[in-house]
């Protein structure tokens, strides 16, 4: 799919922005910018909260956080069929899910066809074919089968509603929810086979043991990779997001390897088949200070009514982040880009720079993690997950050990 510049024309007609080659979280298009400032209204009208427990909504998203992040072992694995839980899940946490999902999934090569079935696993309220819906115009008229599947039926239902609301009645998608515990009931025959796309979104971090136990995950990763490519046709792709933290990226990091066994390589945002370069990820008692695979972009163009929900719940997002991969066969050999990088941090003061005016980024290629450094206007004018072509300094980064890099070119 070839991706060039947007015209004017492409805005004013509504038509999915293009994407320059190489990049990662594009901005908003404005189209996908006004859905999502829409579905909170929309949220709201399809899911009603009574006066009397509206007020208790910041209470209720607060919980919820705890239970996903700091009180995990608190969690049921039902936690969603609780009506306060799946309320706070609704109101927050399906919107920012959809404004990540609204950031990424416009800079993924995701060539589906007319009758392409697409398996979202772990779907909860449809996150993924809301999103889908929402940011990747280019799709909308297309016949596509989804399959979502999830041990919670009030969120799927939750989830159908939702997207028949949104999507409208001219919406080409047909959407088949299937209520079931994922780790047993996924492959029922003629429900769950030949996808050219499987999904999981937030699903391994919920599926997830304890993270001291790496040679379970390892096989809990490598059983995940033949499950998945159980699931899809020979030429099916993997999308698998999770939350940007450690042990979401160590889990992502062992299902790669595992895939690229299976055939199966990492296409983005991987810029090659080489072993994960990041120390945080090689064994599961990282450095405190240690890299690990993640992406992080400020949330200024999100739906400023979700934004205030974030404030009442005391849990402000100035920045998200996400760990991913996309997956599948490579129609053609793989490149030697031994000199292409992928940024994968924000820009930081380095020393070095005329006038001091030298920034730095985080680089991942095929050398492993390198250090970006040059002039203001031109580092930092890169978005996280932009490929660039390098050339080496032959310079170490005293501080990390990565060897340093200037910018040669696109």
């Amino acid at each position: 799919m070839t991706r060039t510049e947007p015209s004017g024309a492409d805005r004013r007609a509504g038509r999915a922005i293009p994407v320059p080659p190489g990049q990662l979280f594009p901005g908003l298009e404005e189209r996908t910018r006004n859905g999502l400032e829409a579905l909170l209204p929309l949220i709201e009208k399809t899911f009603p909260i009574p006066a009397r427990f509206r007020r208790a909504l910041g209470k209720d998203v607060a919980e919820l956080s705890r239970l996903l992040t700091s009180a995990r072992g608190e969690r049921s694995l039902s936690y969603l069929n609780r009506p306060p839980l799946l309320s706070a899940y609704l109101y927050y946490f399906l919107p920012w899910n959809l404004y990540r999902l609204c950031r990424l999934l416009p800079g993924l090569d995701l060539p589906l066809a007319p009758g392409d079935t697409i398996i979202d696993l772990g779907s909860g309220p449809l996150s993924f074919p809301i999103g889908l819906w929402l940011c990747r115009r280019d799709l909308r008229s297309i016949p596509l089968n989804f399959r979502c599947l999830d041990r919670s039926k009030g969120a799927l239902e939750a989830g159908k509603k939702l997207f028949a609301a949104s999507g409208g009645p001219s919406c080409p998608w047909t959407i088949t929810t299937i209520h079931c515990d994922i780790t047993q009931g996924v492959s029922r025959p003629g429900q769950t086979r030949g996808a050219a796309l499987v999904t999981a979104l937030n699903l391994y971090n919920e599926l997830s043991f304890s993270p001291g136990d790496d040679s379970g995950q390892r096989r809990f990763a490598h059983n995940q990779a033949a499950f998945l490519t159980g699931l899809a046709t020979g030429d099916g792709r993997f999308l698998v997001i999770e939350p940007g933290t450690p042990p979401s990226s160590r889990f992502i990091t062992l299902l790669r390897e595992a895939l690229i066994k299976l055939d199966r390589p990492p296409l983005s945002p991987c810029t090659h088949c080489l072993p994960c370069p990041f120390p945080a990820v090689r064994s599961s008692a990282a450095r405190r200070d240690a890299k690990w695979c993640h992406f992080a972009f400020d949330t200024e163009d999100a739906p400023a009514s979700l934004h205030r929900l974030s404030t009442a719940a005391g849990i402000p997002k100035e920045r998200a982040t996400l760990s991913f991969l996309l997956a599948g066969p490579r129609h053609s050999p793989a490149e030697q880009q031994s000199r292409t990088v992928r940024v994968i941090s924000s820009p930081f003061p380095v020393g070095g720079g005329a006038e001091g005016r030298s920034q730095g980024r985080y680089v991942c290629g095929e050398q492993g993690m390198a250090l970006l450094r040059g002039e203001e206007p031109l580092i930092t004018a890169a978005d996280p997950g932009t490929l660039l072509t390098v050339t080496f300094t032959g310079e170490q980064d005293p501080k990390s050990g990565a060897p340093v890099v200037t910018h040669a070119g696109p």
